[in-house]
């Protein structure tokens, strides 16, 4: 067994780098060699850079504290010294944190080859979607400078079937092929609003949805007492909160009455409910009754199945949006509990999270890897996975590279200590404390 792999680690002082937060990195037995360098995005600094890594024995090379933007000029700075492109990282000086740096070097020191080559890598976003959240998400995208793919989940012809993986997806609809690096599925839930006529009196309004539903809603009373007609809103939850407060009480000055109700009945005597609040049954002899529900898109599961998510998935990962399936995100009412109009923020701030994963100059989180010879199928990782990475293949377990998030969940509660996230010296101890299962 050769010797493990070594970096080379330089921090840029020109930035304001956190010197301290990199103490323990510094002293980490696989840094050959660091140094802090007055401007390593100088030429001076790239000359020296170069020098040392020609003469001395380091495979890879991570940069502290620098601009995002100077890791080609490093890369080929590595790569005129032998050091292969794919072993070099930057963390920028934005991220000011031990852990940025703990991941990278990681990355980095991972011996096995990048399941996408990085020449081969896709920054263009696929937004797929309809709604509100789709049209912000476009919007802060163009923002971002991203190229973007626009699709309305009619243009997706079945069958419809999904290659590839984030930086490399390859989507067929149809005889048309799209090819992107990251995906957004922005649906918002639908409102519909239907209309039943008992005969003469007052407007009766059904609330069955949620706040997606508020603007609906106030057409509907407004439309009634324009015509001087008395208006009656029953719902189980109130959709007025926040700044929407003052609509609420608008409403009620103008003579709208509120009913909290979770069951209502249409008769032809009108709509009968047991108020919450009166703690009575009430009858009302509704002329008209306006039922305003909401409901997801026909197409949305359908979408989700494509990219290999279930049905009741919702963001889930540390970056606003993500879905648990790298290159995947998700925005939208219809995907997640935002409601009243941040729906749109949360959009927006998934398109910029999606830039950042395009882009970004620090490597992706190791995967984890199972020791099949201490392994004993126990399937406890299964069961814990987040992200379904692990599954059993012919009689052993293995550890899907697209699907894994490197959490660590399953390196930490492996009882056998069969999983490992490469490289394992980073990894396997906490405080001296071997990572797996109760030990």
């Amino acid at each position: 067994m050769g010797e493990p792999m070594r970096a080379a680690v330089f921090i840029c002082r020109s930035h304001g780098a956190n010197l301290m937060a990199y103490r323990g990195l510094m002293k980490h037995p696989l840094v050959g060699h660091s140094e802090a360098l007055p401007s390593c995005c100088s030429q001076a600094g790239r000359d020296q850079i170069r020098l040392h890594l020609l003469g001395g024995k380091e495979q890879a090379l991570l940069v502290l504290g620098c601009r995002a933007s100077e890791l080609g000029r490093y890369q080929e700075v590595a790569a005129s010294a032998g050091v292969s492109p794919d072993r070099v990282a930057v963390v920028p000086y934005q991220q000011r944190t031990a852990s940025a740096a703990e991941l990278a070097l990681a990355r980095a020191l991972d011996g096995r080859e990048p399941v996408i080559p990085r020449e081969a890598r896709d920054e263009r976003l696929l937004l797929l979607g309809e709604g509100h959240s789709f049209e912000a998400a476009a919007e802060q995208a163009a923002k971002e400078g991203l190229v973007t793919i626009a699709l309305s989940p009619d243009g997706l012809d079945a069958p419809v079937h999904l290659l590839g993986g984030p930086g490399a997806f390859t989507l067929e609809a149809g005889e048309i092929i799209y090819r992107f690096g990251a995906a957004l599925l922005a649906f918002d839930l639908q409102v519909e609003v239907t209309r039943e006529t008992l005969g003469e009196g007052p407007s009766v309004v059904l609330l069955v949805g949620g706040e997606e539903c508020r603007p609906a809603l106030v057409r509907a009373v407004e439309g009634t007492l324009a015509e001087g007609r008395k208006a009656y809103i029953v719902s189980q939850e109130s959709p007025f909160s926040g700044s929407s407060e003052g609509v609420y009480r608008a409403l009620q000055a103008r003579g709208a009455t509120f009913l909290r109700a979770a069951e209502a009945e249409v008769s032809a005597e009108g709509v009968r409910v047991h108020d919450e609040h009166l703690g009575e049954a009430v009858l009302i002899e509704a002329g008209e009754v306006v039922t305003i529900a909401s409901h997801r898109p026909m197409a949305l599961d359908r979408v989700l199945g494509v990219f290999g998510l279930p049905p009741s998935r919702r963001p889930l990962g540390p970056a606003p949006g993500d879905s648990g399936v790298p290159g995947v995100f998700l925005c939208g009412s219809a995907l997640s509990g935002h409601r009243d109009g941040s729906e749109t923020q949360a959009a927006r701030a998934a398109a910029v999270s999606l830039a950042r994963e395009l882009r970004s100059p620090v490597p992706r989180t190791p995967k984890a890897r199972v020791d099949r010879e201490r392994c004993s199928k126990c399937l406890t990782c299964l069961r814990l996975c987040p992200y379904g990475a692990p599954s059993l293949e012919h009689g052993e377990v293995v550890v899907s590279v697209e699907r894994c998030q490197g959490c660590g969940l399953c390196v930490a509660m492996c009882p056998a200590m069969a999983i490992e996230m490469p490289p394992s010296d980073l990894r396997a101890e906490v405080r001296a404390t071997r990572m797996g299962g109760m030990g």
